[in-house]
């Protein structure tokens, strides 16, 4: 991230601002799987520099039989809203942790990305976004689906986004503009009207369905990467339906 977090913030006073709040409601909170269910472990809160009410934080992972990760699940900032501007996040996902144990922990595959951004879609009302971070260890798949003009909603990490309930404009944070945005990073958004809304709407169904008719890449390479999201972008044109 490119802000860099000043003090901890006193568990006992999350409560007191907008954003405290929202780490009040993730803190804890029970990721449900077909095979298990894992909670969130707040290891981190803390002020940002020169950011009124912004929060650092990182969350692990835990079961209730073991203690929480040794790397972070989530890590980044986030802000309540105020002044005219709805809540938000900013993170990095790590696909894979270290247990506590040491040994190593795919949270994809059991499903808790996915599970952990319909929480942060819960927490997030109309007008505000999430943006994560694609060019970590373990996103470099919606990396290459960007590159290749896939439509930011059929990527892997868009797709996630999408289902969480973030269904208005997405943005490609591909170039920093200023030099202050740190790395690349998607946003997707919560339309902040109900006309809003359905052009967004209407904008996915064009470009999904524009995707699926574009022909393949010669190079078996880049096809490989454009077929899951080809499945992706009719998934999400069936629910649009």
């Amino acid at each position: 991230m490119s802000v860099r977090p000043r003090e901890d913030l006193d568990l006992s006073q999350r409560a007191e601002t907008a954003a405290g709040r929202l780490a009040t409601q993730f803190d804890g909170a029970v990721l449900r799987t077909s095979a298990a269910n894992y909670r969130l472990a707040l290891t981190a809160l803390k002020r940002v520099q020169r950011r009124a009410g912004w929060l650092y934080f990182a969350l692990a992972l835990d079961k209730p039989t073991a203690a929480a990760s040794q790397t972070p699940f989530a890590r980044g900032i986030f802000s309540g809203g105020g002044r005219g501007v709805r809540p938000w996040f900013e993170m990095r996902l790590y696909p894979t942790v270290t247990t506590a144990d040491g040994g190593t922990f795919d949270a994809r595959a059991a499903g808790l990305e996915a599970e952990f951004l319909k929480l942060i879609g819960t927490l997030i009302p109309p007008g505000g976004h999430l943006m994560i971070e694609y060019e970590s260890p373990g996103q470099n798949a919606t990396h290459a689906e960007l590159l290749l003009r896939v439509p930011p909603a059929a990527t892997a990490l868009g797709f996630l986004m999408f289902q969480a309930g973030f269904r208005g404009e997405f943005k490609d944070w591909y170039i920093s503009e200023g030099g202050h945005e740190g790395p690349r990073k998607l946003q997707a958004n919560k339309s902040p009207s109900g006309a809003a809304a359905r052009q967004a709407l209407r904008d996915h169904r064009t470009s999904l369905a524009a995707f699926i008719e574009r022909p393949l890449p010669i190079n078996g390479a880049d096809a490989a990467v454009i077929r899951p999201c080809r499945e992706r972008a009719r998934i999400i044109l069936k629910q649009l339906r």
